[in-house]
This record gives structure tokens, C-alpha cells and sequence, in this order.
């Protein structure tokens, strides 16, 4: 087993690796009695093949049904008596089972975790009854206007890639989905190499890592296995801009004009929060006052952004009226616009600099958003970096920096993607 300390001398994140090639990677947080742990799994949705689309959100369901030595229910009891909390989510580019709970459970939590992921007995009754419920959670995101909205945004600007295709894929595809389809996904992913198992709080590294091999030590080494779950080839995306419209009986009409943005670990993700808050991160922003406190044209609109291995989105979200959108519209490209040709003051920077790096401070009180940030790092290879450093790197973002990353955006193909009962809705010129 190899070792290793991260963030320098005397800090308290270590990372182990495990003869069968699975990650540890932990933070102790003196003084706390909490622990927040997760196993992550280096697969997600856009790498499925198309004849397995919705096998890696079929698959966490299916992981609480039950092992050889657990039955679904005692796996729900086990965990409530624990008194924390615990759940799942399946995304583009990776899985996770979590749970938080005090630190004298995290022994059993951890070997309840391993059970489920090792050794899920995955029954063939089961995947037909959990078929079921799988539709009806998709039924219920195309009954929220917001889901299509997003779901719609991703599928045009990403079409024909897998990024495009929703996490918990179609209803045809999940109703033509094969019980053999998701035992090849849990055999080929399931694996050494593609596990991270990341944990924050009160308990000691070395104890996590023991808690780890002993609730894994049936799983071979990872010489016995050459090449044993790498993770397929990605192809990076293309982004497609122009005009789509999801005529949908709703109120409002949800609005999304995106471009392309940043992969996960791009240098310039310290500059992005900077500028993302300037232009829509809060009720003190540019968005937020101009289109919203200014106009009273929108109760809610802000910028967002995701991030993948290999691409990035940024965008600014809206719901207004549908007569007030196209006006909207017009409003948040032309602060996108102004931004990326006019330099913002100095003042105005130092401000959104110091809201920005007091909510990153705050952000990493928490043993939960602790654990994430470790097991993001570890997956897609992101230099982990102290709280202070983190702050420092915000604090270097000039004015500069914002405007040129701003006019990057803004010169890059846009598309604009709305939801509601309007249409006709046109991209600024």
C-alpha cells in the first residue's frame, strides 16, 4: 500500500492506495464528531454505450436492494439508526454513495457502503419492480418545468454526444433496457481502479484506510488484472449554438442563454467565480440588479456554469413572463457584452472578492462539501489546494482577468434554449 501526504508538512489529507488499485483519500477535522464518507465510482452517464443509456442511474437504484448478507430493508434501517444521513447521485462524469454520521459509526457505515457497492446481488425481480419506479422519477422531472429546461439545454448544445443525453436517460430507453445490459456495467465499472473512497471529519486517516482494506479484502489485486476498469476514451464535446424551444403550459418562460465555459481543473476556474458572481452570483450583482430590482422583469435570474473532464458550460439562467423575455434575453447578453468590452472598477472586484472568499471559507466548515472536494480532485486530477491558498488565488483575479475571460465567453458560439408556452424568441445579434 502506498502513502502519501498531501498539501504539505503538517497538514491532515492523506491518500492511500490499496493493492486492488482503490483510493483512499481523507481529512481529519479536529475536534469534530461528525464524518461525511463516499465511494465514488470514475463512471457516469455520458459513458454509457447507447444501448446501455440509463444503466449508471438504474445501477445506484439498484445498489440499495440488497447483498448476499443485507436485504434492501435492513440496508435502509442499518443506515437510519445511525441517525445521519445517507443517499446517492449519479452525474455525467462519475457515481457516489454517501452518507453522514458520527464518528464512532463510520466503522460500520463503511463496511454497509462496500457491501452495497461489492456485493449488490442486482436480482432480476427487483430490476423489473425498480423499473417501475425509475419511471415514474422521470415522469416527475417532465412534470418540472426547470428539469426540461435543462435537460433540453444540454440535449441541443451537446447533440449526437453523450453529454447531451439525460443523466437518467429516456423512458423508451429505460423501458428497453436488459437485465444483462446492467450486470456487464456493474462488472466492468465496479472495480479497483475506477473506486474512491473519500471521507472528512473527526476520524484519523490511518483508521479510515483500515476500516477501507478490511471491508474490501476479498477484492483481488490490481496485478492480477491488467487493464482492469480503465475508463473508456472520452471524446470531447462540441458545443452547438443557435435557437431551440420547448413549448411546455407553464407561467413562466424559462430561459438559458449558454456558450461554451471550463473544463473542471482550468487554471482559470479562480477568475470564472469571480466573474460568475459579478454578473449573476447574488442579489448585489449586475443581473440581479439591472433585470430584477431595476426592471422587476424576473423574481429569479443568476449565471451558471458546469464543468466536465473535457468541456465546460457557463450561461445565465431566467424565468420571466413570456412577453418579457425576449426583452430579458436582450438584457443579460448585453451585460455579458458590456463586461467583456469594459473593464469593471477596482472597487467593484475587491467586493465580489471578498463575498467570494468568504463563502469558500464557510463552504469548508462543512465535512460534506470537505469530502467532495476531495474526491472531485482526486477524479479529475485537480491540484488540491489549501483554504488559504484558495482564497489567495481568488484574491490575485484583477479586473483584467475578469473582462478577458468575459470577451473568451462572449466570442464563442451562443445558444439559447427557453421552456414555457412562448415562442420566436431570437439571440441578440
Amino acid at each position: 500500500m502506498i502513502t502519501e501526504q498531501l498539501l504539505g508538512e503538517g497538514s491532515s489529507v492523506y491518500r492511500s492506495v490499496l493493492p486492488s488499485g482503490i483510493r483512499v483519500i481523507s481529512e481529519t477535522m479536529p475536534g469534530l464528531e461528525s464524518e461525511t464518507v463516499g465511494i465514488w465510482v470514475d463512471s457516469g452517464s455520458r459513458d454509457e454505450a447507447p444501448t446501455a443509456a440509463g444503466s449508471t442511474h438504474f445501477l445506484e437504484h439498484m445498489l440499495f436492494k440488497g447483498t448476499p448478507q443485507r436485504s434492501a430493508r435492513r440496508i435502509a434501517e442499518e443506515f437510519d439508526r445511525t441517525g445521519g444521513e445517507s443517499n446517492a447521485v449519479t452525474a455525467k462524469e462519475y457515481t457516489c454513495y454517501f452518507s453522514r454520521c458520527l464518528v464512532d459509526d463510520v466503522d460500520h457505515i463503511t463496511a454497509l457502503l462496500w457491501d452495497m457497492v461489492l456485493h449488490s446481488t442486482l436480482d432480476a425481480r427487483e430490476f423489473e419492480r425498480e423499473r417501475g419506479v425509475i419511471l415514474e422519477e422521470l415522469a416527475m422531472s417532465a412534470d418540472d418545468p426547470g428539469e426540461v429546461l435543462y435537460d433540453a439545454f444540454d440535449e441541443f448544445v451537446y447533440a449526437g454526444h453523450p453529454l447531451g443525453r439525460p443523466v437518467g436517460a429516456r423512458k423508451e430507453q429505460i423501458r428497453a433496457l436488459d437485465h444483462r445490459t446492467l450486470l456487464d456495467h456493474y462488472a466492468h465499472d465496479y472495480v479497483g481502479p475506477r473506486l474512491v473512497f473519500a471521507a472528512a471529519g473527526g476520524a484519523e486517516h490511518s483508521a479510515v484506510v483500515e476500516m477501507v482494506a478490511r471491508a474490501t479484502a476479498d477484492l483481488p489485486e490490481l496485478s492480477s488484472a491488467p487493464g482492469a476498469g480503465l475508463r473508456p476514451v472520452r471524446t470531447p464535446p462540441e458545443f452547438h449554438g443557435g435557437v431551440h424551444t420547448v413549448v411546455k403550459d407553464t407561467e413562466q418562460q424559462g430561459i438559458i442563454l449558454g456558450m461554451p465555459g471550463l473544463p473542471e481543473a482550468d487554471d482559470e476556474r479562480f477568475t470564472m467565480t469571480v466573474l460568475y458572481s459579478l454578473l449573476g452570483g447574488g442579489m448585489s450583482s449586475r443581473l440581479f440588479q439591472e433585470i430584477r430590482e431595476e426592471r422587476g422583469l424576473a423574481y429569479s435570474v443568476h449565471c451558471i456554469a458546469s464543468t466536465h473532464a473535457d468541456s465546460g458550460q457557463f450561461g445565465i439562467y431566467a424565468g420571466t413572463s413570456p412577453a418579457s423575455a425576449q426583452q430579458v434575453i436582450d438584457l443579460c447578453a448585453a451585460e455579458l457584452d458590456r463586461l467583456a468590452t469594459t473593464v469593471p472598477g477596482r472597487d467593484e472586484v475587491e467586493a465580489i472578492v471578498s463575498q467570494v472568499a468568504g463563502s469558500t471559507v464557510l463552504g469548508l466548515e462543512s465535512s460534506a462539501a470537505r469530502m467532495n472536494r476531495l474526491a472531485r480532485a482526486e477524479l479529475y486530477g485537480r491540484p488540491l489546494q489549501t483554504p488559504s491558498e484558495l482564497i489567495d488565488r481568488v484574491r490575485a483575479v484583477t479586473p483584467e482577468q475578469v473582462t478577458a475571460l468575459a470577451e473568451r465567453l462572449a466570442a464563442g458560439p451562443r445558444a439559447l434554449v427557453t421552456c414555457g408556452p412562448g415562442a420566436g424568441f431570437e439571440l441578440p445579434g
